[in-house]
């Protein structure tokens, strides 16, 4: 393992989406408490990933970087290698990305040895066992030196609040964020069932319902919105970056999640989030002592069992809306400082 106290400057190719570059800020941190001081971090990063990291302490600098299409690894290659780094840390798992390591020169390439991509690498390190989970938390840090007791940490930046400020012109005085969304429909807790539940947090505590979503999921959002009685914020036909998201999320009472990327925002600002999973196995993303309760749809499954396998048993509808307003009317009584993560 490569000795970081002798390194001056490391550029890191971040991971691709939005979960994974959240849950990679430990790794982040991690690293700089292992340079010297004056050494130099640079964040490689998709372009529109680019405000979820941007205040971080542990970053210098970013440079915006796709390896994607056939000449793709050639031109990430380029960008990685005018930020003269000593050591590149490889993030990813996947082959392009160690490719386009090598193309940027004779620096030290340091990732998981998978996807046949092992002598791209100068250290290729043996990967965590896969045949139980391993949260990514642990799996960045691995790279790194060893697993790391922080959370994934953003900071909400003052163009950031600019940028929400944009979206949300009268911001509520008090509201719940709906994350209704997910990269697959059998991920997705049933919409009518988060408009219920914003239905009587309004009744209950006066909040408003916002919805964040992506372009791609404004019909979903809209059914959400369509079934609430009371105010609602579509942020999907408001646009937005994810510099905003940071910040509206930081702003809510409680944000209300799928298993996706946002859920991971929501965490990482602060917010505390009441996280629905189903067939997707909730330890492939723990943070542990994170503000969350993670609802499972089948909580009692062996733990050598995993989720992703067991779609009958882990329909997400099976989680209803008493499970979740049991958890926020919990945290109303007991205040924020009591917030357990275990399902």
């Amino acid at each position: 393992m490569i000795d970081w106290s002798r390194v001056r400057r490391v550029t890191v190719f971040m991971p691709t989406w939005i979960g994974d570059v959240c849950m990679a800020t430990p790794a982040l941190k991690m690293l700089r408490a292992a340079l010297p001081d004056g050494a130099h971090i640079t964040a490689a990063v998709r372009h529109g990933m680019r405000p979820l990291l941007r205040g971080h302490p542990a970053v210098d600098d970013l440079v915006n970087i796709e390896p994607r299409g056939v000449t793709g690894p050639w031109r990430a290659g380029r960008i990685l290698a005018a930020t003269r780094p000593e050591v590149i840390l490889v993030l990813p798992g996947s082959f392009r990305t160690a490719l386009a390591a090598r193309l940027a020169g004779q620096s030290r390439r340091i990732g998981y040895a998978r996807d046949g991509r092992s002598w791209l690498l100068s250290d290729a390190a043996k990967p965590p066992s896969r045949t139980q989970p391993v949260s990514a938390v642990d799996w960045y840090c691995g790279l790194v030196g060893s697993e790391s007791p922080d959370l994934p940490e953003l900071i909400v930046t003052e163009e950031d609040r600019q940028s929400a400020a944009s979206v949300m012109t009268e911001p509520p005085p008090a509201y719940v964020l709906l994350i209704p969304g997910a990269n697959r429909e059998d991920k997705r807790w049933p919409a009518d069932r988060f408009a219920t539940v914003a239905n009587a947090l309004h009744e209950r505590h006066g909040w408003t319902a916002v919805i964040a979503g992506s372009p791609a999921e404004r019909s979903l959002t809209a059914a959400v919105a369509d079934g609430c009685d009371g105010p609602t914020i579509d942020l999907t036909e408001r646009g937005g970056t994810l510099g905003a998201l940071k910040a509206i999320a930081a702003g809510a009472e409680v944000a209300i999640s799928n298993d996706t990327g946002p859920r991971h925002i929501a965490i990482a600002v602060g917010t505390p989030v009441v996280s629905l999973f189903g067939p997707t196995d909730h330890r492939w993303t723990l943070m542990e002592h994170a503000m969350e309760r993670r609802l499972l749809a089948a909580p009692f499954l062996p733990d050598e069992l995993m989720a992703d396998r067991c779609g009958a048993a882990c329909r997400i509808d099976r989680i209803t809306v008493g499970d979740v307003l049991q958890i926020i009317d919990g945290w109303r009584e007991a205040g924020r400082s009591i917030l357990p993560t275990e399902p």
